[in-house]
């Protein structure tokens, strides 16, 4: 009992802290905190200023893949037109923007560092295919049913097309002359970076893609393809004045048969037994088919007619 008395009387007050009463707040305080809070507000602009830095066309360093037909200057120079957009677009959406101003680029992967204050751009580009002659038609001559094949006063328009029908840039008629011609027409011009989606455009390309592909010495000597009356596909050959026609369905076995006609004329060259009357397709650039025929056609199966002249062979095994 002693023991708990002693030690009860040893304890002098509370034992929790004593806090003093709320001070008044002085000038000195006052102009204390608004230093301290100006300061914050400069350090947050700071930072703000160095992040937003990034998409200042000044500071960012471009690490560019992929490109054949693009400078770096030109991707450059689009992206500086869109900047504002671009601080809050995702790579997806800065892709996408690049790919709907620059024709050629076919596939875009976009990728931003911060850090490094880097824009990396890895592109894939289109590649040209062939030219595209366009005949702008007014409505009312649209309407009619006309042949196409005749002349016409309506302007022509040139442009370059990739192996998918899009449309990559205009052209004047003089430039990529060596490039095959694939004719088309409408109501309205193509327009740049979007795919031509017409028959006539589709048609052209596939035939290219299958003459090129198993009659690439045919296909050294094409020159137009135009494909607006389906069933009558007209084929334009450097070294035969009379055109070549075949049908849309049966592309494969038309295609088979000039072919195998032009490799008959060329083996009569080396046999020295070409009659005075047939003369050879391919094989040399002087126009040797003879003027009295007026077209080759090659739209029925395992018949080939020659301006009326009817020739016949049997199916290769």
């Amino acid at each position: 009992m002693r023991f708990l008395k002693k030690k009860k009387a040893n304890h002098r007050g509370p034992n929790h802290r004593i806090f003093q009463p709320k001070r008044a707040r002085t000038s000195k305080f006052r102009a204390r905190r608004i230093v301290i809070l100006g300061i914050l507000l400069i350090t947050l602009l700071f930072i703000g200023k160095i992040i937003l830095g990034f998409y200042n066309i000044e500071n960012v360093s471009f690490a560019l893949f992929g490109n054949l037909h693009y400078t770096e200057g030109q991707i450059y120079d689009v992206l500086g037109e869109n900047l504002d957009n671009i601080v809050i677009d995702s790579e997806y959406q800065t892709a996408l923007y690049l790919k709907e101003n620059l024709s050629y680029l076919k596939n875009v992967q976009v990728s931003k560092n911060l850090a490094k204050r880097q824009l990396t751009i890895e592109v894939t580009e289109r590649k040209v295919y062939a030219r595209l002659e366009f005949f702008l038609l007014n409505p009312s001559e649209s309407s009619k049913k006309q042949s196409y094949h005749k002349k016409t006063n309506n302007k022509k328009h040139f442009y370059l097309i990739d192996d998918k029908g899009y449309v990559l840039e205009s052209i004047i008629p003089t430039q990529f002359e060596q490039t095959i011609l694939i004719v088309d027409e409408g109501e309205h011009l193509p327009e740049i970076g979007k795919q031509m989606s017409t028959a006539a455009t589709q048609t052209g390309i596939e035939i290219l893609k299958h003459i090129r592909s198993k009659e690439p010495k045919l296909a050294k000597h094409l020159r137009k393809i135009d494909a607006r009356i389906i069933q009558k596909i007209t084929l334009h050959f450097e070294n035969m004045h009379i055109p070549v026609w075949i049908a849309a369905d049966s592309i494969k076995t038309g295609i088979r048969q000039v072919g195998l006609f032009a490799k008959q004329q060329a083996h009569r060259i080396q046999q020295n037994t070409m009659s005075e009357s047939v003369e050879p397709l391919v094989g040399t650039q002087k126009k040797t088919t003879p003027k009295k025929y007026k077209y080759i056609d090659a739209r029925y199966e395992d018949t080939l007619y020659l301006g009326g002249t009817v020739i016949k062979w049997q199916k290769e095994p």
